[in-house]
This record gives C-alpha cells, sequence and structure tokens, in this order.
C-alpha cells in the first residue's frame, strides 16, 4: 500500500466508473472517503492527496494502533454496502477523520480540484 499504487487504483475506478471507498490509519488516526465516478460532482482520491503532499505519512514511517485498521476495515465495508444496496448517505464529497487518542470523529468537506488530471 502506496500512494503510487493507491493512484493507480483511483485512476482505473474513474476509467471504469467504478466507485472507491478509500480508508488509511496512521498511527492514532484514521480517514475514510468515497469517491463515485458517475457522480458529477464527486472529487477523486487525487483531489484528496495530489502527487507529493503525504510521502512522509506512511505506516512503514509512522507505525499504526493495529485496532484501528480492524475498526476502519469495518467502517469501508459499511460505506460499500450502502453504495451495493443503496441506502443511506455514502461519504462522497467528506473526508471522515478518527482520533482514536480521543474517541472523536470529525467530518471535511472535500471538493472537487479543476485542474485534477483524473476527475476534472
Amino acid at each position: 500500500d502506496n500512494f503510487d499504487t493507491r493512484y493507480a487504483i483511483n485512476s482505473i475506478c474513474w476509467k471504469h466508473a467504478t466507485p472507491l471507498v478509500s480508508a488509511a490509519a496512521v498511527r492514532m488516526e484514521a480517514q475514510i472517503s468515497v469517491f463515485i465516478p458517475s457522480d458529477p460532482g464527486s472529487p477523486c482520491y487525487r483531489c484528496l492527496y495530489p502527487p507529493g503532499t503525504a510521502a512522509d505519512e506512511a505506516c512503514v514511517n509512522n507505525g499504526v494502533l493495529a485496532p484501528l485498521t480492524g475498526a476502519l476495515g469495518a467502517m469501508q465495508a459499511i460505506e460499500a454496502i450502502k453504495l451495493l444496496v443503496g441506502f443511506g448517505e455514502p461519504a462522497c464529497g467528506r473526508v471522515l477523520l478518527f482520533d482514536a487518542a480521543l474517541m472523536q470523529w470529525r467530518e471535511v468537506k472535500l471538493g472537487k480540484n479543476p485542474g485534477c488530471p483524473v476527475c476534472a
């Protein structure tokens, strides 16, 4: 798992109009978002992380609280099920951030980058 792989998966999802449920964890922090190519207002993963913006945030450099990855995987499954069966509101255009140290969620709106080479 690295940014080159994530960018490649994002591009493939966009090319084939397949939603991407993305999640990441590092230290005691996690994030999850959904990117939906068929939604004209949806940003893509590259809008969230343009190349070169977060290379030092990898788990290999910082570690990760192991149970956090399991909890985040369950959240990804929930988002995927919501997309598959068409209920609820997917986390599209939003990044949900979890701080395990404080047991707090917060939400950040994510807009489409008009200069993005993948989704613009």
